[in-house]
């Protein structure tokens, strides 16, 4: 006896009737939702503390506002990736919190004309200069370009020979504004010195306040954190653990990074147990943090979303200016301290070296490389959602038993034999086979268990032990070399 959805049983009006059920001919995914969390400024229309879609650059410049950290972040993010759906969560400034400042002295005049190229986060502010202006007419043309450029965060006073520098946007976050001359090698006027003092003194950061909330049902695989302070961090921390486990089942790899030397990352990410958070180590590099986080993000989140076990070193990083890093010595350390690096090659481009979760100990304090990779996380959230969805697929509205005695077939019952044998073949046929996540299915057939619960008859339990792929990374070999064969 087949079981039917909407013809009735009781049926005696001549006639075919022929129901239509889609429920097992679903094929497709949505694209995925990318989150973008910073700082608007007072002229941006979107409501603090709520998320909002973003349908492109100047729809985030509107929202955010011209300058602002989450328009900056928005441009980073769409010249890297074009695809993916992207939204925000603005949070206000922070008038309450101290701007950094910093400052620009002309030591000495230029003895010819020319350009200044001054780099503001990376960004060009050029200045042209007359030959031997004053200092204070150098320091006010320095002022009036940087005050007429609405593409950096900083305004500019002056004051004799000094541009005194402010930051637009408050809190510890604007200590990271990078000010430094000539990132491609361009010369000074002839004659002219600056001495530079950076910025410093900016202190706070927003509260995040209920992400559970925020965030709502609308499930975002990708989130790019502008923001990087410890308790920004461990806000999202708490949250992604929150909806990875059950019952939201709907977690989210964070993307986020660090301006700092070698000490600094060390010291900071040994002191950080994240397993869903990835931050990069930005070394002494003129990009910002919160443009740094949107590429990271725009780089890996496409090639995750295609296959999660797949290495994502040489992935490039463009928009993020590269002129010194960590040597060997220090990357291959700070990757045992929580912290992500990159590479830069001779012409400054960056690529992704290796991305690792900020995940190293278990409770105990002991050791854990179980979350090492970002891919581990993304892995195993995928496996789970084919298992989830194809179960769903398969056994809602039927009945169930624990064994099969004998029933009619076209009866929709389902036994402790029925899911077994369905999480069988989705593991080999589909997750080892055709996605290329999973390995030894002899091991996974062996350990699976399957089970109905003993005090809840409409429940059945399982447990699996899927071996996962890991990404590529080390080829370690030994040349024993000899000068003659010797039998």
């Amino acid at each position: 006896m087949i079981s039917f959805n909407t013809i009735p049983t009781a049926l005696r009006y001549p006639g075919a009737y022929i129901e239509i059920d889609g429920s097992q001919a679903g094929l497709g995914e949505d694209i995925p939702g990318v989150l973008l969390v910073g700082l608007k400024d007072a002229g941006g229309t979107a409501p603090a503390g709520e998320i909002v879609r973003i349908a492109s650059v100047a729809d985030a410049v509107a929202k955010a506002g011209a300058g602002s950290m989450l328009a900056q972040m928005a441009e980073a993010y769409r010249k890297v990736d074009k695809v993916l759906d992207l939204y925000m969560l603005p949070y206000s400034l922070l008038v309450a919190n101290n701007l950094a400042t910093g400052s620009i002295t002309v030591s000495k005049i230029n003895s010819e004309a020319g350009t200044l190229a001054l780099y503001i986060d990376g960004k060009l502010v050029n200045i042209s200069l007359d030959i031997n202006q004053t200092n204070a007419a150098v320091a006010n043309a320095i002022a009036l370009a940087i005050n007429t450029d609405t593409a950096v965060n900083i305004v500019a006073t002056a004051v004799l020979s000094e541009v005194q520098l402010t930051s637009k946007m408050p809190g510890l976050i604007s200590n990271n504004i990078d000010i430094r001359l000539g990132v491609y090698g361009e010369a000074l006027p002839a004659g002219l010195e600056l001495i530079i003092a950076g910025m410093s003194g900016g202190s706070g950061a927003p509260v995040m306040g209920d992400l559970t909330t925020i965030i709502g049902q609308k499930w975002f695989k990708y989130v790019a954190l502008g923001l990087n302070d410890a308790a920004t961090l461990a806000a999202w921390n708490t949250e992604s653990k929150l909806r990875y486990a059950p019952p939201v089942q709907a977690g989210f790899r964070v993307f986020t990074a660090m301006r700092g030397d070698y000490a600094t990352a060390a010291a900071f990410g040994e002191t950080k147990n994240y397993e869903h958070i990835s931050m990069l180590s930005l070394g002494l590099n003129p990009t910002t943090p919160w443009e740094a986080a949107a590429i990271v993000c725009a780089a890996a989140a496409p090639k995750l979303y295609n296959n999660p076990v797949e290495s994502l070193e040489g992935i490039a990083l463009p928009g993020m200016i590269g002129l010194s890093y960590h040597d060997w010595t220090q990357a291959n350390s700070l990757l045992f301290k929580g912290m992500s690096i990159m590479q830069i090659a001779k012409d400054g481009s960056c690529s992704i070296k290796r991305l690792i979760s900020m995940y190293q100990f278990r409770p105990d304090g002991s050791t854990d490389d179980a979350y090492l990779d970002i891919n581990a996380a993304e892995v195993m959230e995928r496996i789970r959602y084919e298992q989830r969805i194809g179960a769903i697929k398969r056994f809602v509205g039927t009945a169930a038993a624990k064994t099969n005695e004998g029933y009619r077939p076209g009866l929709r019952i389902t036994t402790v034999d029925d899911v077994r044998a369905y999480l069988l073949s989705t593991y080999k046929h589909w997750l080892m086979q055709e996605k290329g996540w999973v390995q030894d299915y002899e091991f996974y057939k062996t350990n699976l268990v399957v089970e109905q619960d003993a005090t809840n008859p409409s429940r059945f339990n399982y447990l699996d032990t899927p071996v996962i792929l890991s990404p590529f990374y080390v080829l370690a070999g030994r040349a024993q070399f000899r000068k003659t064969a010797v039998l």
